[in-house]
């Protein structure tokens, strides 16, 4: 639950999904009004508009106070960038008189360096309440930082995983293929009992399916395990990795392949005589 005014929105550029914000019209009522964040509304209302909606919060001296949503606005991370995300209610200050309503800071939108009208804000601070303590002044800049580190973080880990996915490719590909040269005899020895080069692909491309869908299967379980473990370490990091495990997967499947068939079409069109030979 937050108690704001009616300027909070715009000082800090929060973005409107639909309804609106606070204007001047939301006074003290009896019927107060409310605007929701995305995972509030996804939560309660996630088939149908949540503006126009009343719920009831609180009771003071025997008194419900139902609210009515009139805005929904996107997520606003107010703690840092990794905080998760929890359904909030904003109220207009005018309209809370309940206990634990009151205000806890405020926010100061400048054109200018942050840092160098912190003095000024206290003193505009002080000239309405001498002894107002005034702890924890943060700017926007000191959020960056909090995010940088684990923006960078995710990047490197990005880099190191498409390296890893171009060395088990190539890795992949060379295993399957000397494999598959190394038994040059044997396709020789199938052509000349009377096996046909549709055989000997369809034999050998079979084989390595079976090996690659064999380690896909073991590295989809592990890597399933892995997301739980990342999400704490990659901001902005989400379990939900089908998409890449599928593209990670075609990719192999077709280096695999490509592995498996170039070897057995180059051997099946030499000689078997001269594939013998080799024996």
């Amino acid at each position: 639950m937050r108690s704001v005014t009616r300027d909070y929105f715009q000082t800090i550029g929060a973005k409107l999904r639909e309804g609106r914000f606070f204007d001047s019209s939301d006074r003290r009522s009896e019927s107060p009004v409310a605007i929701v964040n995305e995972t509030f509304v996804d939560r309660h209302f996630p088939r149908r508009s949540a503006i126009g909606a009343r719920f009831q919060y609180g009771r003071l001296n025997e008194k419900e106070y139902w609210y009515t949503i009139v805005g929904v606005v996107k997520e606003i991370r107010e703690v840092g960038m990794a905080e998760d995300l929890k359904p909030t209610v904003y109220r207009v200050l005018e309209q809370t008189d309940q206990v634990g309503s009151e205000p806890s800071g405020i926010v100061v939108r400048t054109a200018v360096e942050p840092t160098s009208i912190v003095s000024a804000v206290r003193q505009a601070i002080w000239s309405v309440d001498k002894n107002q303590p005034i702890w924890r002044v943060q700017t926007l800049a000191r959020l960056d930082n909090q995010l940088s580190t684990p923006a960078q973080i995710t990047t490197l880990m990005s880099a190191y995983a498409l390296l890893a996915l171009l060395l088990a490719s190539l890795g992949l590909y060379g295993v399957l293929s000397y494999a598959v040269t190394q038994r040059t005899n044997e396709i020789g020895v199938r052509m000349a009992l009377g096996a046909t080069p549709a055989n000997i692909l369809l034999s050998f491309g079979r084989r390595g399916l079976v090996l690659t869908l064999t380690g896909l299967g073991m590295g989809l379980l592990l890597a399933r395990l892995a997301t739980r473990l990342m999400t704490a370490l990659l901001y902005g990091f989400r379990p939900d990795y089908a998409p890449i495990a599928a593209t990670v997967s075609a990719v192999l499947l077709a280096v695999a392949l490509g592995a498996c068939l170039i070897p057995a079409r180059r051997a099946s069109h030499v000689d078997p005589m001269v594939a013998l030979r080799h024996e």
